[in-house]
């Protein structure tokens, strides 16, 4: 193990070892997928009390530089597959595809569009379920409460990983998704064109959509399956699709993993007239 740089020593031992660790991880001195040297190591190499060594790695592992394997040390996360979200080109992207002929749609879907992975990288887990709506939900989708839907649970993941890349809980009106039956299958998924496709199918073209995002700390559920790095935040998004007809046909409760995901929006400005 090469040691540790001389670092000023106004900063407490806790802060200075944690920063000269993160640097020493950013140089490449510990790879990802490799494990730290031992709190004994380190405390020898910085002359300092184990104590303080754990302290300054509890540090690394609030900020994700580091993960705990039970029984098996301290290591350097791998990297996870990032997510980028640009509403604005991403929607238009879904309306035009959902034009195209069978074998287009099947190229590329959403999930290699937001991740870059071919689809032979990913896997398509869904679960689908007829549920009454929510008070919350028929609220968003200006529908009396109790009305049937189509509840779609998706669990999109890279095959290399075992957290998805998010959270997402789909509702369709019942009685529209009903009109085609290969819409209440979850064994179509994933169905080529996404669910602008599934609604042509049933004579809906979508008109606008509105999103609504926050961030906020993730419930234990949420941690657990994203795998998501100790105090991150989830970013919750609100997805609200209307037809031409204006009526609500579709709405998504998305759980985004703060630790990477990016959102992305570019609003063109009209110009003033000379």
């Amino acid at each position: 193990m090469s040691q540790p740089s001389e670092e000023p020593q106004a900063l407490p031992p806790i802060r200075r070892i944690a920063d000269d660790l993160r640097r020493r991880i950013a140089a490449g001195e510990f790879l990802p997928g490799t494990r730290l040297p031992s709190t004994k190591q380190l405390a020898d190499a910085y002359a300092v009390d184990p104590k303080t060594i754990y302290r300054s790695v509890a540090l690394l592992k609030e900020s994700g530089q580091v993960v705990s394997r039970q029984g098996a040390g301290v290591y350097v996360p791998e990297p996870r597959a990032v997510i980028l979200r640009e509403p604005q080109q991403r929607y238009q992207w879904e309306k035009d595809r959902a034009q195209l002929p069978l074998a287009e749609r099947q190229e590329t879907g959403t999930g290699e569009y937001d991740t870059g992975r071919r689809r032979d990288e990913l896997d398509f887990p869904a679960q689908f379920s007829k549920v009454p709506a929510p008070p919350d939900v028929a609220e968003r989708m200006k529908i009396a409460p109790g009305t049937e839907l189509l509840r779609r649970l998706y669990r999109t993941t890279v095959r290399e990983e075992k957290a998805p890349l998010s959270l997402i809980t789909s509702y369709i009106p019942y009685d529209l998704a009903a009109k085609n039956a290969d819409l209440l299958d979850e064994g179509r998924e994933p169905w080529p064109g996404g669910t602008m496709h599934q609604l042509k199918t049933v004579g809906v073209e979508i008109d606008r959509i509105d999103d609504e995002s926050h961030s906020r700390p993730p419930t234990l559920e949420e941690q657990a399956a994203l795998q998501l790095t100790p105090g991150w935040p989830v970013v919750e998004l609100h997805k609200i699709s209307h037809s031409t007809d204006d009526v609500v046909v579709e709405y998504s409760q998305v759980i985004l993993p703060g630790d990477r995901t990016t959102m992305r929006y570019t609003v063109q400005l009209k110009r003033w007239s000379s």
